[in-house]
């Protein structure tokens, strides 16, 4: 994964216009077609921006950072890293049968980054977050940073990024 398309969605009504680190800027405030994006993937136009959406070429989410500061927004969107997003709790949503998962938790391993493991197969109410956050898709491994930072299924260099502060 070498390139991710940027989105940032915004209320110019409540936050000033963010940088321009992303190709697109959404306002939400006049854009009802952003809101409608946002509530599909049940996130609130008013209480989860900034948000900053990155995508890979194909248009596959792989990111999303929720409630972001503009420093926060900013090194999201140029990285992406989440060096400067305070993160406390990491949250890893897999299935035993994924190979993907089992790399991701070898990388978070090399790394002594301490995890929670919650397979969505034996969790009806885990597999329904990461379908909400992930525009319906059923994505493994889904990563939890507390609840401002979301990754799916990154690639192990797009995970190693994200790790590096």
């Amino acid at each position: 994964m070498n390139s991710l398309e940027c989105r940032v969605y915004y209320d110019s009504s409540q936050h000033p216009a963010p940088p321009e680190a992303c190709e697109e800027r959404l306002d939400v405030h006049t854009d009802p077609a952003a809101v409608e994006a946002l509530i599909r993937l049940g996130l609130s136009p008013r209480t989860d921006l900034p948000a900053v959406f990155l995508s890979d070429p194909g248009g596959r989410l792989r990111i999303i950072g929720l409630r972001l500061e503009p420093a926060e927004l900013e090194s999201l969107a140029a990285g992406p890293g989440i060096g400067g997003i305070p993160t406390s709790r990491l949250v890893v949503y897999s299935s035993d049968w994924c190979p993907d998962c089992r790399r991701a938790k070898r990388v978070l391993d090399e790394a002594e980054t301490p995890f929670e493991e919650i397979d969505i197969d034996q969790n009806p109410q885990a597999e329904a977050m990461v379908l909400a956050r992930s525009g319906g898709r059923r994505v493994v491994p889904t990563l939890r940073f507390d609840d401002r930072l979301w990754a799916f299924n990154p690639d192990p260099p797009l995970l190693r990024r994200l790790l590096q502060s």
